[in-house]
């Protein structure tokens, strides 16, 4: 019993002491006390476990040691909890190969968050009006006769649908309607990781990823699982578990931004969960439909968001055209240009001579968002050279050019 019990906390000791290894690179709150800590308990393992304490004092040790254990991912949640609170403004950089497949192009996603700048959002009202209808009902009608509604909103790359989806976020009327609003971006389809979408979407909501991690792991279902792949899909079933008990409670709004990956699991979010099945198979059974909820999503492909909101409306964002066009321009223009010069808007010579072209700048644009952030982006890295000098500069060029083929023809 005596070398059984020796064993037994052999195995303790060398879980909890990789535990402490694998968060080696991690910046941990109390990281030096930690460190203190665990140098202890390497250095002195063998001999604790070869020459246990008298019986009092070994009586303590699990204790002891489960004590170490809790503070370990104490530390480790208040740790990811500080990474997410200081993420929520910062974007998620990916970097995929355009199609040209010789350069690249660089998109961002923010953190999972409910946060969202009103003020760097610009027109579209009517269309907003039109999506809010779609999630809360329009104004006069029962609100509370549908309790799930769902939309989407389809449109090429750059075309508006998240910011789109943002000003329908910050709705008043969405406000009024659902208690919780959580903005979750989900990204490429080669980037999908749905056990990374479901514990950021529970940390958003204010529990603690490191006491879900466990109860995901001391599950049943995940424990008696017989392969790995079994394991997986049961740790997913019992993450959208969790979710459908944490949303249950309350009426919320989801968006769900930029799907891409077209597949079952995001299919039909309008679901009921199994009442015999697996929950692992569907995004929507973690969506609770008892109480006046909504979910948004947007996607490049109107076919992809019919199939995931089903009988909701497909909405797309419009062109971004005439004064909304250009606060835009005029905003990406401002913050890319270089603030040391300190050049105020009248100084501003090439923005001068480009406002008296914003008619024409944004009809190249074509009203996409994408290309009026970046052609103001293009503009501001322009130093401004007035017209004489241009035509001065215009005239040597074709001298020297003149000069240069009278050279190579003697």
């Amino acid at each position: 019993m005596a070398q059984q019990s020796g064993n037994d906390l052999k195995a303790v000791m060398e879980k909890l002491l990789q535990a402490f290894e694998d968060e080696v690179d991690s910046e941990l709150p109390h990281r030096e006390v930690l460190d203190h800590i665990f140098r202890i308990l390497k250095a002195n393992k063998e001999k604790i476990i070869s020459e246990p304490p008298e019986v009092g004092k070994r009586e303590k040790l699990p204790e002891l040691l489960r004590s170490i254990g809790d503070a370990l991912q104490q530390c480790k949640a208040r740790s990811k909890q500080q990474q997410s609170e200081s993420d929520k403004a910062k974007s998620k950089k990916m970097t995929m190969p355009s199609d040209a497949g010789e350069e690249t192009v660089t998109e961002y996603y923010e953190w999972t968050t409910s946060y969202v700048d009103e003020s760097r959002i610009y027109g579209w009202d009517k269309e907003a009006n039109e999506v809010v209808d779609a999630l809360v009902g329009k104004e006069g009608e029962d609100e509370d006769q549908v309790l799930f509604r769902t939309a989407g909103i389809a449109g090429i790359h750059g075309s508006g649908k998240t910011a789109l989806a943002q000003k329908v976020f910050v709705h008043d009327r969405i406000k009024d309607a659902f208690p919780l609003r959580l903005w979750v971006c989900v990204g490429p389809p080669d980037h999908e990781d749905r056990f990374n979408l479901l514990y950021r979407m529970l940390d958003n909501l204010g529990l603690d990823t490191a006491k879900v991690e466990d109860i995901v792991d001391k599950a049943d279902v995940v424990v008696k699982a017989a392969t790995d792949e079994d394991k997986d899909k049961s740790r997913i079933g019992v993450l959208l578990f969790i979710l459908y008990v944490t949303l249950y409670k309350t009426g919320y709004l989801i968006v769900f931004d930029d799907i891409r990956a077209y597949s079952d699991w995001y299919s039909n979010l309008t679901l009921q969960p199994p009442k015999d099945g697996e929950w692992y198979e569907r995004l929507a059974y973690g969506l609770p439909k008892a109480r006046k909820s909504a979910v948004l999503v947007t996607c490049r492909s109107e076919d992809g968001a019919g199939v995931m909101v089903r009988t909701g409306g497909v909405f797309h964002p419009p062109k971004l055209e005439g004064e909304e066009g250009w606060k835009l321009f005029h905003r990406e223009y401002k913050e890319a240009k270089d603030k040391d010069k300190g050049e105020e808007e009248e100084e501003d010579k090439l923005y001068k001579e480009l406002q008296e072209m914003k008619e024409e700048i944004i009809g190249k644009c074509l009203g996409l968002p994408v290309g009026i952030v970046q052609a103001a982006k293009g503009f501001a890295a322009l130093e401004h050279e007035p017209e004489a000098d241009a035509k001065d500069n215009a005239a040597a060029d074709q001298a020297a050019t003149s000069k240069d083929r009278t050279w190579t023809c003697n």
